[in-house]
């Protein structure tokens, strides 16, 4: 909430929606406390697969 994410998504969507080709996706870590915990912590912070399948799914038009 209130991240960098948020604001870029904003600013791409108000500078550029004419020349997107589809709508913005914004992954990012869960809206949560940060647990102490290291695997728990991993759990709720965007990981690299997620990334990757956020791409396919927006290159097959699925999302």
């Amino acid at each position: 909430t209130g991240g960098i994410g948020a604001e870029l998504m904003a600013l791409i969507t108000e500078q550029c929606f004419d020349e997107l080709d589809c709508r913005p996706v914004r992954l990012s870590s869960q809206d949560i406390p940060t647990p102490y915990n290291g695997t728990l912590e991993n759990l709720t912070i965007i990981q690299p697969h997620q990334i990757v399948e956020a791409a396919k799914a927006l290159k097959a038009g699925q999302i």
